[in-house]
């Protein structure tokens, strides 16, 4: 879906100065042009991002705010930098002189396929959220983050790119490809008629190794082609599980392969325990020979599998290890709680780690939100068949 943004330009600073700060739009042509922008895209988009860029010669400058609706009154709600920063540079819109003679107003739109972001602590952490939300925002309504994580579990080309071997032609058909997805959310256990128990283990494992291979293939740095070895395409029934690594992810040209471990608990400190703990235990066999099946590694760029690629011994070992937690998602608290883990510590020592953390607020409000989202999905299906 594409994001709209309203833009307002003027050369006039007082116009500029008027939005410096949050407050309610009410110069009449403003408040029109918005009001027709609010009644287009509210319904379908839950950001209505407003711009305001001043031009003054060759030097813009930008205040940037998201419409809210309140009593029959529009007001401006100005995001912090970090927000404006993000959606200035998607727009491609910095340092350019964008002003047209007569033209105040343009709808401008951002191709919002990854609606997360990831962002460096250090030189081995990152932490993902989502990118257009303050902290603020969601911790205010976490139904909002909630749903971004749920449609990407529910996205059938995610499904059928990390839970499938099925690579869909040019001319592929929509029934094939609701059967395949209708037969991989049953064995994930994310779908089931009567409703999904969430309190199983093992359907919260598979949820975080979902995430994890859907965000951390998009967000592991890498010029080259990337092949990811999702272990969720092995369920064959959703009380099963998946012993070894979580997955694997191999760069041919950089001649890198990592393997993959996914915790998902309330504590940070909990699941990063967890994690280096499973890593250890497969320590010793951490080398999968995983030459045998490398027609079922799927080409990130491509999405397809059955490609013809080699493994070669000199390859270096990595670990990824991807966390969601619901007890902290400040960036300081974050990165100290990494940093003083005596577990990652020794982990270190032995191999390169790189740890991402998605912080999911409220571990127990999404799985229940998730069950909801269980639900419909499965209708759909359901009645589809």
């Amino acid at each position: 879906m594409k994001m709209k943004v309203l833009m307002h330009y003027t050369i006039l600073e007082n116009v500029y100065n008027l939005f410096e700060s949050s407050g309610e739009i009410t110069y009449s042509e403003r408040v029109k042009e918005v009001e027709n922008f609010y009644n287009t895209y509210s319904r379908n988009h839950e950001n209505l991002f407003f711009i305001i860029a001043y031009t003054n010669n060759l030097k813009v400058k930008y205040s940037v705010g998201k419409i809210t609706y309140k009593n029959n009154r529009f007001f401006f709600n100005k995001v912090r930098s970090e927000i404006s920063n993000i959606l200035i540079e998607e727009l491609g819109i910095k340092d350019n002189n964008t002003y047209e003679k007569d033209y105040y107003y343009k709808v401008l739109h951002i191709d919002d396929d990854i609606a997360f972001r990831n962002k460096k602590l250090d030189q081995i952490s990152s932490k993902i959220k989502l990118k257009y939300f303050s902290w603020r925002e969601l911790t205010a309504k976490n139904e909002i983050l909630f749903k971004k994580i749920s449609n990407l579990i529910f996205d059938k080309g995610n499904i059928i790119n990390l839970a499938t071997t099925y690579t869909p032609d040019a001319a592929y058909d929509e029934r094939l490809i609701v059967k395949k997805c209708f037969s991989a959310l049953k064995n994930l256990g994310f779908i089931k008629k009567g409703g999904i128990d969430t309190t199983q283990t093992i359907l919260q494992g598979d949820i975080g190794e979902f995430l994890m291979h859907s965000l951390v293939s998009e967000f592991l740095e890498s010029n080259s082609d990337k092949y990811i070895y999702p272990k969720l395409i092995f369920k064959t029934n959703p009380t099963m599980a998946v012993y070894g690594n979580d997955g694997s992810i191999y760069i041919p040209e950089k001649k890198e392969i990592y393997y993959l471990e996914a915790k998902f608990y309330n504590s940070l400190t909990e699941a990063l325990n967890r994690a280096v703990d499973s890593l250890e235990k497969h320590n010793d066999d951490l080398y999968e020979d995983l030459n045998y099946s490398a027609e079922l590694f799927r080409n990130i760029k491509t999405n397809r599998t059955h490609e013809l690629i080699e493994i070669t011994d000199d390859v270096t070992e990595k670990l990824i290890i991807f966390l969601i937690c619901a007890d902290t998602y400040q960036e300081a608290e974050v990165k100290k709680i990494i940093e003083k883990n005596c577990k990652v510590k020794k982990l270190k020592e032995k191999f390169e780690v790189v740890i991402f953390v998605l912080p999911i607020l409220d571990k127990e409000n999404f799985l229940k939100f998730f069950q909801i989202q269980s639900e419909l999905e499965g209708e759909k299906y359901y009645d589809f068949k």
